[in-house]
């Protein structure tokens, strides 16, 4: 019996799942970040093992013949990490490709849609009539506005210009400066720090805006701003094309906007990034 493993592999975490002929699917295997781009050696390692543990549990279900891959991973597309991912896995009937599509076809199911990923990183993509243009992902260096671990070096960087008296103090920099005491404890945390240490100050600032801290709310309309932009830019005019938000941040940043009087057809995703990869791998074996 054929299998179909969909590997989701993101800069925080990654996912996999194999689904039989069938449809019986087995459970998810989760493991750590996949990022190719930021630690293609980490990455590749975490693939590997998540290659290996789905596949024994496909077998365990039932799964004999042949098996056909489908991967998205975050900074695939940026990095031009394909071809050594290739060589290093030398596996048969494998697909790689970036994050952004296996979200585009989790969420659609191959109909034309936008999808908002705001997680450690952020992307918008939309899809037109069998067409895919992504805007963003660049990563933290040169964008990934909006993204938890942007959010998150802005609130830093707030609050140092709140220290030098350049703007306004508020709640949140003095939230910061509770958590970590001191200048040198910021800079030495900055220094090392990767974009998910960045985003895991992010539920913060989301707290400090429900409180109405000015400086917090002024980060995520800065964020969301960026969101809008790329949103129209993708409709080319078209305000009923779908809009489904994914990542851990996507909901609560799309939610912010309707308040503020944005009007955007949103939708709920027909499935997740994972689904999508699995999609793939079937319509790949011709298996829809």
């Amino acid at each position: 019996m054929q299998a179909f493993i969909g590997i989701d592999g993101g800069g925080t975490g990654s996912r996999a799942q194999a689904e039989l002929e069938s449809g019986a699917r087995t459970q998810i295997v989760t493991g750590g970040a996949a990022n190719v781009a930021s630690d293609p050696r980490a990455a590749l390692a975490e693939i590997t093992r998540l290659l290996a543990r789905v596949h024994a549990e496909a077998k365990e279900l039932g799964a004999v013949g042949r098996v056909t891959i489908v991967m998205g991973l975050a900074g695939v597309v940026e990095s031009g990490a394909e071809e050594m991912l290739r060589r290093a896995l030398a596996l048969a009937d494998l697909k790689i490709m970036g994050d952004v599509d296996i979200a585009l076809a989790g969420a659609f199911m191959g109909d034309d849609g936008i999808v908002v990923t705001v997680g450690t990183g952020s992307v918008v993509a939309g899809a037109r009539d069998g067409q895919v243009r992504r805007l963003g992902g660049y990563g933290l260096t040169l964008g990934d506005e909006g993204s938890g671990a942007w959010i998150g070096r802005e609130a830093l960087r707030r609050a140092l210009r709140a220290r030098d008296g350049l703007t306004p103090d508020g709640a949140l920099p003095q939230a910061l400066w509770q958590r970590f005491g001191s200048l040198a404890e910021v800079i030495g945390f900055a220094s090392t720090a990767r974009p998910a240490d960045f985003a895991s100050l992010a539920p913060l600032v989301l707290e400090q805006d429900r409180a109405h801290c000015p400086v917090a709310g002024a980060i995520l309309d800065q964020g969301c701003a960026w969101l809008r932009a790329a949103i129209t830019r993708l409709q080319a005019g078209d305000a009923e094309m779908p809009v489904a938000p994914l990542g851990g941040l996507g909901p609560a940043l799309l939610e912010r906007m309707a308040r503020q009087g944005d009007v955007f057809r949103l939708v709920m995703p027909k499935g997740s990034a994972l689904d999508g990869a699995i999609w793939r791998a079937r319509h790949l074996r011709g298996g829809a």
